[in-house]
């Protein structure tokens, strides 16, 4: 069940940061909903990724999707034993600091909730983050 876990998690952290590869090789197509905007019906970014950026992003999210095949075992583990473990419980956590977010403009709590980015951020985002968080908990409860 342990690799089966991972094997998801790890393929939406890797389809993510497929979606970032493809802003930062020039794509817009929703990238206007990907990032939260000022409250005040603008409809105006809150700041604008470069490609910088957008790759340590990537470099991130894959690098947290080849932690999570180390850690149940699908790949072998590198650097230091517990290294893996460590990366997973880190997970857990900033996933669900990113679920439940900010109170302004980020997570499940957040004020402003009209803005595109808000309503995803609402109903798909927030959640997702949720779902990632739980899914790497329970990984790590299975071993």
């Amino acid at each position: 069940m342990q690799v089966v876990l991972a094997v998801i998690l790890s393929a939406l952290l890797i389809a993510i940061g497929v979606v970032h590869l493809y802003w930062m090789l020039g794509g817009r197509k929703g990238m206007s909903i990907a990032l939260p905007s000022h409250g005040d019906g603008s409809g105006k970014p809150l700041f604008k990724p470069g490609r910088f950026e957008i790759g340590a992003v990537i470099v991130l999210f894959w690098a947290a999707a080849l932690l999570v095949l180390m850690y149940a075992d699908v790949i072998p583990a590198i650097g230091p034993p517990r290294l893996p473990r460590l990366a997973a419980w880190a997970l857990v956590i900033v996933f669900a600091i990113r679920a439940i977010g900010e109170f302004h403009y980020l997570g499940l709590f957040k004020r402003y909730r009209t803005s595109p980015f808000g309503r995803l951020d609402t109903y798909v985002y927030s959640p997702l983050c949720l779902v990632m968080s739980g899914l790497t908990w329970w990984m790590i409860g299975v071993s």
